[in-house]
């Protein structure tokens, strides 16, 4: 394949279960509240291993269909704006929430874009386009700048750091709390 044009750029694309190809695409364009990002690093996840499979349930649902550009561990640098996005975006390095709520909705409204029932969910769920590209368009609002210290390998493990996080919270463990499980006692006899 040969270089890309200004108007087109490679990305993996997931055509069926068990087939992918790395493609020309349309190079992403910021829409009005979006940005565009120049992507560095991809993760890989249990996720895009179901979608690869077929077995992913949002596929059977209709949440997701192929072909389908997956990425949703990532990071990059903002290369343009869309309108009404703040210019200084713009070479700032990022990576960005996976799950989009609507923005309107009582869960949204309240912090929860994560369960909002018309999320799009990053390179997974309603048509949005994941980051096994060499652009991705992404809300600027779902954004988080990455310190200098925190390089590209990193700044793609946010994402799954962040879900073992809220796991984390979740289970409200307390140091000292124990288990409060009856496991038979070990016998090394």
């Amino acid at each position: 394949m040969g270089p890309t044009s200004a108007t087109t750029m490679r990305a993996a694309v997931l055509v069926g279960p068990g087939e992918c190809a790395v493609a020309e695409v349309p190079v992403p364009v910021a829409g009005p509240g979006e940005v565009v990002v120049d992507v560095e690093r991809v993760g890989v996840c249990g996720t895009d291993v179901e979608f690869f499979t077929g077995e992913m349930a949002y596929l059977h649902q209709g949440h997701a269909h192929f072909p389908m550009r997956l990425g949703h561990e990532w990071a990059g640098t903002v290369s343009a704006v869309g309108a009404g996005v703040d210019a200084g975006w713009v070479g700032r390095r990022v990576t960005g929430d996976t799950m989009l709520g609507d923005g309107t909705c009582r869960r949204c409204r309240r912090g929860h874009q994560h369960v909002c029932g018309q999320r799009q969910e990053v390179g997974i769920r309603g048509g949005r386009d994941g980051a096994l590209a060499e652009r991705l368009a992404v809300p600027a609002t779902s954004l988080h700048a990455l310190p200098d210290s925190v390089d590209a390998v990193l700044g793609a493990l946010v994402e799954p750091g962040g879900n073992a996080l809220r796991a984390a919270r979740a289970a409200e463990a307390r140091p000292g709390a124990g288990c409060s499980c009856s496991a038979p006692a070990r016998s090394d006899s």
